[in-house]
């Protein structure tokens, strides 16, 4: 039979973890409306400078003055086939933990962007053995004979395949040699140079660190608080590196804030803009305007605050999905602790009322005993 003591500090046991959950639910309840307000208000801009990208973009149709930031598909295949640029993927995730799956959801999401083959005939089971061994020579013959069938159709942006190792002498700092070899164990060596990551939030950075990614640039303690000066900073290094021909591809992975209680992980290509991806057929005349000196030059100076404003959204979209995450899942974690209390007591109960029982059975034997 239990203990009554053990019984009696279980109890306060998951008493005392009952109060630190239904404090952290109060705690991100009421820093998750802040951040929800945050991108209500934010929401028209973002879809006002796309709209103004649009516009820029259908005044360049047929011009021979091209901005460095605009291709074609077929460009965009041409340019990969190369292989003279590395691809950037920008990872916005959490700081903290204890909320639910939004972290491992976004991470499920990089990996299957970063190792996506493009295969149109692959099967789930195939994808889910994406770091298998056997599966990265065909990986790497994708990688370097790319097709158009590599184009992921439905979100209608080139998307990067093949992982990463993290780099001793990168700019993230310095990595275990295991972590390299565990990299170079599962990834061709040639094709893994060419990926590069943006980390924000330290859950992210340290997942990524310890699968021996090259994080070039980390950033930490602005998931739940977002400020438009990183966002700035992000996107200055992007554009800076795109220009120089570094980089050809920027892909950023994030997690898009639906409501309360649904948050999607996505990813979005950020850098060069696909004429294919724009109707630009369906925009009205009345929207027509004159760019002076160019519609090339206005967006080539227009874009870098446009890809800023892009990211600034998506760092609000994190940090709403993160709180509201934070909030479900402390509030099941609080009633669950109430749950097992009343098991508990319970329990606690039946334990007492069974020793008061035994112990009057021993007396009354006794007493019959004397008689």
């Amino acid at each position: 039979m239990a203990n009554l003591q053990n019984i009696r500090r279980r109890i306060r046991s998951v008493k005392n973890i009952q109060k630190i959950t239904n404090a952290m639910d109060m705690i991100a309840r009421s820093r998750f409306n802040a951040a929800r307000d945050a991108l209500l208000m934010n929401l028209p801009y973002v879809e006002k400078t796309r709209d103004i990208v649009r516009n820029l973009m259908s005044q360049m149709q047929g011009q021979e003055d091209q901005s460095p930031f605009i291709m074609t598909r077929k460009e965009m295949i041409e340019r990969e086939q190369l292989g003279n640029g590395k691809f950037l993927f920008l990872v916005i995730a959490s700081d903290k933990g204890l909320a639910g799956a939004y972290a491992s959801n976004v991470f499920k999401e990089a990996h299957d962007t970063i190792e996506y083959d493009g295969s149109e005939d692959a099967n789930k089971e195939a994808k889910e053995e994406n770091f298998h061994k056997k599966n990265f020579d065909a990986i790497k013959d994708i990688r370097k004979n790319p097709t158009g069938g590599q184009m992921r159709a439905a979100r209608s942006h080139v998307q990067a395949t093949g992982g990463a190792h993290r780099s001793p002498t990168a700019g993230g700092g310095s990595t275990s040699t295991a972590n390299l070899s565990v990299a170079r164990e599962y990834h061709d060596a040639d094709y893994i140079d060419g990926i590069e990551l943006i980390t924000v939030g330290r859950k992210a950075t340290a997942h990524f660190k310890q699968r021996g990614y090259n994080i070039i640039r980390e950033y930490s303690g602005i998931s739940e608080r977002p400020d438009y000066h990183y966002a700035k900073e992000i996107a200055d290094l992007i554009v800076e590196r795109f220009m120089s021909g570094e980089i050809t591809d920027v892909t950023m992975i994030y997690t898009r804030f639906v409501s309360a209680i649904s948050c999607v992980p996505d990813d979005v290509t950020l850098l060069p803009l696909i004429t294919d991806d724009y109707v630009i057929e369906n925009l009205s005349v009345k929207n027509e305007y004159i760019y002076e000196p160019n519609a090339s030059s206005v967006l080539n100076g227009f874009l870098p605050h446009r890809l800023a404003t892009r990211i600034y959204g998506a760092m609000l979209h994190g940090a709403a999905s993160e709180l509201s995450s934070r909030m479900n899942a402390m509030s099941n974690a609080t009633d669950n602790a109430q749950e097992l209390i009343g098991k508990l007591n319970l329990y606690y109960n039946k334990v007492r009322q069974a020793g008061i029982t035994n112990e009057i059975n021993e007396i009354v034997g006794g007493a019959n005993a004397l008689e």
